[in-house]
């Protein structure tokens, strides 16, 4: 051991050796680098706890791969349903969606998250069901969504959202609520616009582009190709405008169910 060590050292590597967790250890062994001296006499001892260093540090990173999980957001939004065990998340998430999770008796029968697809009017909305468990690696999920479903107990339920720190828009279902009812909630909660483009003298399109409300022409615009906006003369509006096919700006803001034709030079 070289007899020149500072004091700095010394006590970082008594942080080392009283060490009791992974991360405590990496941050003592980089106090250690950063104050051993730079000599040909320390260069065996800097190559040692160099590959320490480097072995825990690839510990840490494949313990954090473990506990990431995400869910990719398939259609127009992402919404989860968030409730704990037997309050009914699997028999509404079979009944909003396609999936078929499966459904007992017992708790706590969902042990990863389950994925539907809703079809709310042309809009596709993927529902996911979260377990009661609460593991963070699931909640990150809810996380990310654009809004949740909580199945009864609110304020319980509030409570676990407020420990994960999620602040997302929400609505309350009750176990046995009319489907259609609760599929015009998640509309209304979503906060979201349908337009559906045409080109002239041609029907509209059936399948809606979905937009966050107080949306314009220019956010259609760029939605569909860049030159629309470089090369923007005029659009027309039927819906929410005065009078059928109204000439508008990119800065029209649209509404619901609006039917726009975009005009260029």
């Amino acid at each position: 051991m070289p007899a020149n060590l500072t004091v700095e050292f010394v006590k970082a590597q008594e942080k080392y050796r009283n060490a009791k967790s992974r991360e405590e250890k990496i941050r003592a062994l980089e106090e250690m680098l950063a104050t051993l001296p730079k000599h040909k006499g320390t260069e065996n001892m800097r190559a040692i706890l160099k590959k320490k260093l480097s072995k825990l540090k690839k510990q840490s990173e494949r313990k954090v791969k473990r506990k990431t999980f995400s869910i990719p957001k398939e259609g127009d939004a992402q919404v989860c349903i968030i409730g704990f065990t037997q309050s009914g998340k699997s028999t509404l998430l079979s009944k909003l969606t396609n999936a078929k999770p499966k459904i007992s008796s017992h708790p706590y029968t969902t042990t990863k998250p389950e994925i539907g697809t809703c079809d709310y009017e042309g809009v596709k909305i993927q529902i996911v069901e979260i377990p009661s468990t609460f593991k963070p690696m699931y909640m990150s999920v809810a996380q990310s969504c654009d809004g949740l479903i909580l199945l009864r107990d609110e304020e319980e339920l509030k409570k676990i959202l407020s420990k994960f720190g999620i602040k997302k828009p929400f609505i309350v279902v009750d176990k046995n609520e009319d489907v259609k009812k609760i599929k015009e909630k998640i509309w209304k909660m979503l906060n979201l616009i349908r337009v559906f483009c045409k080109e002239l003298r041609k029907e509209p399109e059936k399948k809606p582009l979905v937009l966050k409300k107080g949306s314009t022409v220019l956010d259609v615009a760029k939605k569909l190709h860049k030159d629309f906006i470089k090369y923007f003369k005029f659009a027309r509006v039927w819906g929410s405008s005065k009078y059928p096919g109204e000439k508008v700006g990119l800065d029209y803001e649209l509404k619901d169910k609006d039917i726009l034709e975009i005009h260029i030079k």
